[in-house]
């Protein structure tokens, strides 16, 4: 009786691979709200055919095997996604961190700077006409106070958030170095997996994930190695070297927007959070090298103008300023005594001629700031930031809708539908019948062939 149990083994089959096949559409609709799930396929093949040597030689089906469970995904699709995200994630960051410091200004309100430049012109334009007056002079003395306060706090605020930023770096690329730890743990376990004949669909996507993750903070380019390891590099620096991961140099070059250590190890960063941090670094030292500029050229003429003049008391040489910076300006103590103000060029009773000189140094173009006014030089530099924040904003949002776009196309590609998952289920569920059926079928023929042949002896 060669062919006794034939049947019997050919729906045995056929139950694994149902099985198998409804396995699998379970543990897809079990992941239907998992982030980062790719759903899988279960791949079904014929076995092996059974050679029937005779008059002419025949091929017998065995029946059905499950071939492989695939992991439905677009790697290509997987690349785009990263890269469009570490973009976004850049301009998102730069904008987000422009937006505090334009918050910082406070333009254009009474809190903001340009309304105490304003201010203070207009307090020696008062005393030019009433230079005596005592009231008038203790306004003066509130407005310098009071600008040079709002210099010094902006400057303490923009110094701050500076700080902030790179600690924020730091913190970054510690995260980064675990990252890269996991994704070379993983390696390991794929590798060994790969090396059984085995797929681990589910330790792929935690892979995916990860360096998708890995994209958010910084540019990476990951390489599949024929072993089922990846190789993740942060341009010319190599992250993660199948099981083995590289921490990042401690030094960071903000001019060239590296991390290195000075010597041999460099690596670039040209997208994600960390390269919008570093690009906002860079802006901030910027306005903030210019509040330096503007404050020491105020103090400057603002001197040179007042040190000629003469206050209520008769003398000259006081300074109304000192410092050098926008973090050390400050009124001078030379005019603690609001007598000491200058407003006349003269020792002559009502003379304002210095306290208006002092009020049109604001229509006085400047050398060091750029031969512009002090006031303009300042809209200049708001203007500069406002500029700077509206282009990062459009980057961000053009690169906000090409991000949900390919997200969405990746989604259709890879995530799980429930419909077709339950018409699966429903397919794999009646084979499985039949296939059971086929063996109770088998098994009642068999015992029919047994009861003949019994009975014949």
């Amino acid at each position: 009786m060669p062919w006794t149990f034939f049947g019997v083994e050919l729906a045995s089959r056929a139950l694994q691979a149902m099985q198998a096949a409804m396995n699998t559409t379970g543990h897809n609709l079990a992941n239907v709200n998992t982030p980062g799930y790719s759903r899988q396929r279960v791949n079904l093949a014929t076995t092996e055919p059974h050679v029937i040597e005779g008059v002419r030689t025949l091929f017998m089906g065995t029946g059905v095997r499950v071939e492989s469970i695939q992991r439905i995904r677009d790697l290509f699709l997987d690349a785009r996604v990263a890269s469009t995200n570490s973009e976004y994630q850049r301009l998102d960051t730069l904008y987000s961190r422009l937006a505090q410091v334009e918050d910082l200004f406070s333009e254009p309100t009474d809190a903001g700077l340009s309304r105490q430049i304003t201010a203070f012109f207009n307090a020696f334009q008062e005393l030019s006409t009433n230079p005596e007056n005592i009231g008038v002079r203790a306004n003066v003395y509130q407005q310098v106070e009071g600008m040079a306060r709002t210099f010094r706090q902006l400057a303490s605020r923009l110094d701050e958030m500076l700080v902030e930023m790179e600690q924020r770096i730091q913190a970054t690329a510690s995260e980064i170095n675990a990252i890269a730890k996991s994704i070379a743990d993983l390696n390991v376990k794929i590798r060994y997996n790969k090396a059984l004949g085995t797929t681990p669909n589910d330790l792929l996507d935690k892979r995916t994930n990860l360096i998708e993750k890995l994209s958010e903070y910084v540019n990476v380019r990951a390489s599949e190695m024929p072993d089922g390891t990846v190789r993740v590099s942060l341009g010319e620096f190599v992250l993660v070297d199948a099981e083995r991961s590289n921490t990042l140099p401690e030094g960071i070059d903000y001019a060239n927007k590296a991390f290195t250590d000075g010597v041999n190890r460099t690596a670039q960063v040209t997208g994600g959070s960390v390269r919008g941090l570093m690009d906002a670094v860079e802006y901030v030292r910027l306005y903030r090298a210019r509040l330096d500029t503007l404050a020491g050229e105020l103090v400057t003429a603002v001197n040179a103008i007042h040190q000629t003049g003469y206050g209520l008391d008769g003398n000259t040489g006081y300074r109304l300023l000192e410092g050098t910076s926008a973090l050390s300006i400050r009124v001078s103590a030379d005019v603690e005594d609001i007598n000491h103000i200058a407003a006349a060029s003269t020792n002559a009773p009502g003379d304002g001629s210095k306290a208006l000189e002092l009020a049109r140094l604001r229509q006085i173009p400047l050398a060091g700031l750029d031969n512009k006014t002090i006031p303009d030089y300042y809209s200049a530099l708001v203007a500069e930031l406002g500029e700077h924040a509206r282009s990062a904003s459009a980057g961000q949002e053009n690169q906000k809708i090409i991000l949900q776009n390919l997200q969405a196309e990746r989604e259709a590609v890879s995530g799980v539908n429930m419909d077709e998952e339950m018409a699966n289920l429903l397919r794999y569920q009646r084979s499985y019948q039949a296939a059971a059926h086929l063996v109770s079928v088998m098994d009642a023929a068999i015992a029919d062939m047994i009861a003949a042949f019994v009975g014949r002896r």
